[in-house]
């Protein structure tokens, strides 16, 4: 469970930025939505996680990373 739960956890938390001409400007954007959806993992309870097949520790390790970390 420990792997693709990682990568679930990752995908949804972290979304990977598109570097481009404008990618400076999406920048902000980025950090916003990380912060987010990082806030969102942290208000999930256990029994929550379990649910959806995440990992509580990957979880909490995910959530609490700064919104300027991939």
């Amino acid at each position: 469970m420990g792997t693709m739960a990682s990568a679930q956890v990752q995908q949804w938390a972290a979304p990977r930025p598109l570097w481009s001409a404008g990618s400076l400007l999406r920048l902000p954007q980025l950090w916003l939505l990380r912060r987010f959806r990082r806030s969102e993992l942290a208000a999930l309870d256990t029994a929550q996680m379990r649910d959806c097949g995440l990992d509580p520790e990957i979880v909490c390790r995910e959530a609490t990373k700064p919104f300027w970390r991939e």
